[in-house]
């Protein structure tokens, strides 16, 4: 059952079996349906989650009404609000399954525990904070082609899972400039 999971901790540091163990026994599982929220807007974000399988969405509602998604996440994924999580002030997004889905969660209690035994599970929360930086700064330094062009090397999955309106959302243009972009591609 946590194969996936300790894989990925393995990914991000050397951990002992123990440590492993200590890990695993720290995780909440559950199952989340298709369109219920993991997390709220104005909600403090207690907690990270990794993605058994599924696939989620955070997402803002614009002062216009309109939907604007930040995140797509897809199984084998991590995923948190940052900001929300990392000064414990309420969020301004919702996380939301976009399909049924299972997730292991560890709340912010429980890491906090963790890093003062290891420096291992230290190095663990600042590889997630870069890789979410750093993700958002090179979605955001693309040209519209460029952003299309690097979901469908890196993260082709999230092309999969999500219809086109969120990607388009994601991405940062209309579903007819993503449209339009995946016909050039292809053609």
């Amino acid at each position: 059952m946590y194969n996936r999971v300790k894989a990925s901790f393995l990914s991000f540091a050397n951990f002992s079996e123990t440590q492993l163990s200590e890990l695993t026994h720290r995780l909440r599982y559950r199952t989340v349906a298709k369109d219920e929220f993991l997390f709220r807007a104005g909600k403090v974000c207690q907690e990270f989650h990794f993605i058994e399988n599924g696939c989620f969405r955070q997402y803002s509602i614009l002062d216009s009404g309109a939907e604007a998604t930040i995140n797509l996440w897809v199984a084998g994924d991590w995923f948190f609000d940052y900001k929300s999580f990392m000064t414990q002030q309420p969020a301004h997004a919702s996380i939301q399954a976009a399909d049924d889905g299972e997730v292991f969660s560890l709340s912010i209690y429980d890491f906090h525990e963790l890093v003062k035994t290891a420096d291992q599970f230290f190095r663990l929360g600042r590889i997630m904070e870069d890789a979410v930086r750093n993700a958002e700064y090179q979605l955001n330094r693309l040209t519209p082609e460029e952003k299309y062009g690097s979901l469908m090397e890196k993260r082709p999955e999230i092309l999969q899972q999500f219809p086109l309106k969120h990607i388009a959302s994601y991405l940062g243009m209309t579903p007819e400039t993503l449209s339009r972009i995946r016909r050039k591609i292809t053609s």
